[in-house]
């Protein structure tokens, strides 16, 4: 279980949210731009700091702790792959950090990502889709217990984008996933709940279903109809 109670002073406005996650649940979180999701996401893991607060992680404060010692992995926005290594050298980091001679894990998520033909190669040398299943993959090779997504299939075409949501479902009932998003098919998708922040505030923490039923003011136009499409 993930426990954040937060604060912090942005340009227009705090940052202020008190939830939890619970363990193995896949949340995503909605809001309009600028609404403070990416900061939210950078606090949990560590690349910001908060003002003040504090962030639980089964019961241990963890706030205080550098990235690399939260147990959460995290992907921003765009590459976050290694532009120096090859998709096999990326994808052997985290266990080489750990101490790690075992790298069967390896062979079994790259063939389980459809990466296993392109080991040889430079982050430059592959597709976006390819890119951010190496990501996703690395992610999960550093035994994470909470993954932090932060928009992670914003840049990518349809196709894909529909390919790596199937690879993300699997993921659910794993481990613990907190999913920035502004796309409705991931929300719909992939959603245990789902927070909605506007200007740095919780102003809903639900299913998609409920959220809909609140009314036409809870949701982007844009996105309430196509919801009420399906």
């Amino acid at each position: 279980m993930v426990e954040i109670s937060v604060e912090k002073r942005l340009k227009s406005f705090t940052l202020s949210v008190d939830f939890r996650v619970e363990k193995r649940e896949y949340l995503t979180v909605i809001g309009r731009s600028g609404a403070g999701k990416s900061t939210l996401a950078k606090i949990l893991a560590g690349v910001e700091k908060a003002d003040l607060g504090s962030i639980r992680l089964n019961g241990e404060e963890i706030s205080q702790l550098p990235p690399e010692r939260r147990r959460i992995s995290y992907l921003p926005q765009g590459s976050s792959l290694f532009p120096h290594m090859t998709v096999l050298e990326n994808l052997l980091f985290p266990l080489k950090v750990k101490g790690k001679k075992d790298f069967s894990a390896v062979i079994e998520l790259s063939e389980k990502f459809r990466i296993d033909g392109i080991l040889t190669r430079k982050p430059r040398e592959i597709s976006g889709g390819e890119a951010q299943r190496v990501a996703l993959a690395r992610a999960l090779l550093s035994e994470p217990e909470v993954i932090v997504l932060d928009e992670p299939l914003n840049q990518l075409d349809f196709f894909t984008k529909v390919e790596l949501v199937k690879e993300l479902k699997g993921l659910k009932g794993k481990t613990t996933v907190i999913h920035v998003t502004h796309d409705p098919l991931e929300v719909m998708e992939l959603s245990d709940r789902v927070l909605l922040l506007e200007r740095g505030k919780v102003s809903f923490l639900g299913s998609w279903r409920e959220l809909l039923e609140r009314g036409e003011g809870e949701l982007p136009s844009t996105i309430r109809k196509f919801f009420l499409s399906l």
